[in-house]
């Protein structure tokens, strides 16, 4: 077996479709802890094709695990972007007094 077939293998979930689903909702729940949007968006793209390969008598507990899944990832996403918020506000804050100190000095 090749270093790049060993690679593929460890880094695509194996089993079940249903096995494959989970697996890939809790490496996106990583990837949002992480801050690693695109490999979250990446991994969304997948399941949504991939839920459709679960059988039907399964499916419905399946999509219950990655909506509980997206709502984590949600979660993480909201918080981050509350992050960003803050350091822009900071950010402007900054500005405006610098600029509120220029104007008062004349400097």
């Amino acid at each position: 077996m090749s270093a790049k077939q060993e690679e593929s293998d460890l880094t695509t979930p194996q089993g079940t479709p249903e096995e494959i689903v989970l697996q890939m909702t809790a490496s996106m729940e990583a990837l949002a802890t992480e801050e690693d949007w695109q490999g979250v968006e990446n991994i969304s793209e997948k399941l949504r094709r991939l839920v459709l390969q679960v059988p039907e008598d399964q499916r419905g507990d399946t999509l219950l695990a990655v909506q509980r899944s997206v709502e984590k990832v949600k979660a993480a996403a909201l918080e981050a972007r509350h992050q960003v918020s803050d350091r822009l506000a900071g950010i402007k804050r900054g500005k405006d007094a610098t600029r509120a100190y220029v104007d008062a000095t004349g400097a």
